[in-house]
């Protein structure tokens, strides 16, 4: 039986200054499909859906953090963490 290659993403959450920017660039790196709504329950949906093994690793100096995006971060990483509890094919890695 064929193993599925492993999908890896490696978000560093210093290069987005706003919450556009940080789904944006999410996005991008895990090939959301194009009707993307750009929020958190529009994350968690994508997430869901994720078939093939995916681990995202999020790199975050919280010092080099835009004014204002330490909270939404976390709340991004936290709907990260939920769908990775329930969908086998998600993995998350923090770095700090």
């Amino acid at each position: 039986m064929k193993h599925a290659r492993m999908q890896e993403a490696r978000i560093i959450a210093e290069r987005c200054n706003s919450q556009e920017a940080l789904h944006a660039y999410v996005a991008k790196k895990l090939s959301f499909p194009d009707y993307y709504g750009g929020n958190l329950a529009a994350l968690a949906d994508c997430l869901s859906e994720i078939g093939v093994p995916t681990r995202i690793t999020f790199s975050i100096d919280e010092d080099a953090l835009e004014p204002g995006m330490q909270a939404y971060i976390l709340r991004f990483v936290q709907t990260c963490a939920r769908e990775a509890l329930v969908n086998e094919n998600l993995s998350l890695v923090i770095e700090h």
